[in-house]
């Protein structure tokens, strides 16, 4: 059973890099923004708490290969690490669920709670990944602007992602 769920996770982050890297890094809005869609699996990975060692793996996995392709030096794998680490406290507090629960779906959040759910997820990952890429206070409201409109469609396309894959997302 362990195979089966660890080669179908390779799987996902396979495709999800390729993906990000081949359609995503070429679609770009106003000829500037391109919207990280990869962190679609740290969204939507089914929560559980006693998996959490092989979880951040996977998400360090994840940002390093994206940061292979894009040449970008590690702040994808950084970012992705730190959504990984927030999550789960972060359902806890929107959700009202306590820490002991194992029990949840994603369709157990109400439009609001799911809507905000992954706006932070997204915002705190393409924050970290603006103010890692900028690193210069000069360029600090550049950045920022960047992060904030890259936040928004990267937002948009993971809950189309969401809406047609709803049924296999635990």
């Amino acid at each position: 059973m362990l195979n089966r769920i660890l080669f179908i996770n390779i799987f996902n982050l396979a495709v999800l890099v390729l993906v990000q890297i081949f359609v995503f890094n070429n679609m770009y809005f106003f000829h500037r923004y391109a919207p990280l869609i990869y962190i679609v699996w740290i969204i939507f990975y089914p929560y559980k708490e006693s998996d959490n060692l092989f979880f951040l793996i996977f998400s360090f996995i994840l940002g390093l290969s994206v940061d292979l392709f894009m040449d970008t030096g590690g702040v994808n794998a950084f970012a992705s690490v730190l959504i990984a680490q927030i999550r789960n406290p972060l359902i806890r507090s929107i959700s009202g669920l306590q820490k002991g629960m194992k029990l949840f779906h994603f369709s157990d959040l109400n439009f609001m709670q799911f809507v905000i759910y992954v706006f932070v997820m997204v915002l705190v990952h393409h924050l970290a990944v603006s103010l890692l890429e900028g690193f210069k206070f000069s360029v600090l409201p550049a950045s920022l602007q960047e992060m904030l409109i890259t936040s928004v469609f990267s937002f948009l396309f993971i809950v189309i992602i969401y809406v047609f894959l709803k049924n296999k997302i635990n």
